[in-house]
């Protein structure tokens, strides 16, 4: 990891990058849904065991998205089909009250917005978001939020409100404090410092929130000094916790990827980008190994548990706080 060299370390002048989608040239696809919630396979009982995701594409346009796959099931291409053709769950809220009812989750963990972004630009005209939280808070469902966009402030007493009753984290994706690095692959999501802000806003309000370290993109985000400013930038702002996870390219999103890394950056970085995952999705065991430890280690002189950790943790609180015979100690 050291030897690389970065990015952006060679002075080229670089094309425009794609513009930031707004409303123009999108199409929502209102949908009713018949369910929202999805369980996970194998997953533990009173762990992350469900996903809930309002929405299918996303206008963040971030060109490594794995979600890019399951566009491709409802009838639209991978590329710019995922950045423009939007399918909303329109009826959301209902269907979750429904299916919290009959207490479909029990004990376990929701994950909202793990596929599409939750918070994309659609939120701000559907507003799905206030009525899901009110139903997770209602039925005291323990849950996560993932997102890069800062509309989530917009809804931050309810995550407070959400909090006084049950488990709550809010996982902000970022993956590099460059925004060369954001402008050239997450060209529609909030820029980083906007994410780190939320970070703040959030933990102000006395809601835990931490960081999805994602994607790092080798060659792009993956030097020692840059990775430890932003787990510094991170523990700045309040994070409770961080996950770090290194960019994979699904078998859906690789020709976009690759379209858009030679339309967008200098010749010699698409060349060892397309050179990193020509054989495959992810990078060597060797390399992701290298990169988790040193992100652990600095978010450790932190005192920032692993993510796993601390929801762990964070599960054992709960369960003694119902424990009748706990609750007096």
């Amino acid at each position: 990891m050291n030897s690389r060299p970065g990015l952006f370390d060679v002075a080229e002048v670089m094309p425009p990058p794609t513009p930031a989608p707004g409303f123009q040239g999108i199409t929502f696809h209102e949908q009713r849904a018949r369910t929202l919630l999805n369980k996970i396979p194998g997953a533990r009982p009173g762990g992350m065991a469900w996903t809930l995701n309002p929405y299918r594409g996303c206008t963040h346009a971030c060109t490594y998205c794995f979600a890019r796959d399951g566009h491709a099931r409802l009838g639209f291409d991978t590329g710019g089909g995922f950045d423009t053709q939007v399918v909303v769950k329109t009826n959301a809220a209902d269907v979750l009250r429904r299916e919290l009812r009959g207490g479909k989750t029990g004990d376990d963990w929701v994950m909202v917005g793990t596929s599409t972004d939750c918070y994309q630009r659609a939120e701000g005209h559907y507003r799905l978001m206030p009525g899901i939280l009110g139903a997770l808070a209602e039925y005291r469902v323990n849950f996560t939020t993932t997102t890069k966009s800062a509309l989530l402030r917009r809804d931050i007493p309810l995550y407070a409100e959400a909090a006084r009753v049950a488990k709550v984290l809010v996982m902000t994706s970022l993956g590099s404090l460059d925004e060369r690095v954001w402008r050239a692959f997450e060209p529609g999501a909030a820029p980083p410092r906007a994410r780190l802000a939320t970070i703040a806003a959030l933990r102000a309000a006395g809601v835990p929130a931490g960081v999805l370290i994602a994607p790092v993109i080798p060659h792009a985000g993956d030097r020692p000094a840059d990775l430890d400013a932003l787990v510094d930038a991170c523990a700045e702002a309040g994070a409770v916790t961080v996950y770090p996870d290194i960019m994979r390219i699904s078998p859906g999103a690789r020709d976009w990827f690759l379209d858009r890394s030679a339309a967008h950056l200098p010749p010699h970085l698409h060349q060892r980008l397309a050179a990193s995952y020509a054989g495959s999705r992810a990078m060597p065991a060797s390399y992701v190994r290298e990169v988790t430890a040193h992100l652990h280690a600095r978010a450790a002189l932190h005192g920032l548990p692993r993510w796993e950790d601390y929801v762990r943790e964070a599960g054992r609180h709960t369960a003694d706080s119902e424990n009748p015979r706990l609750r007096n100690r």
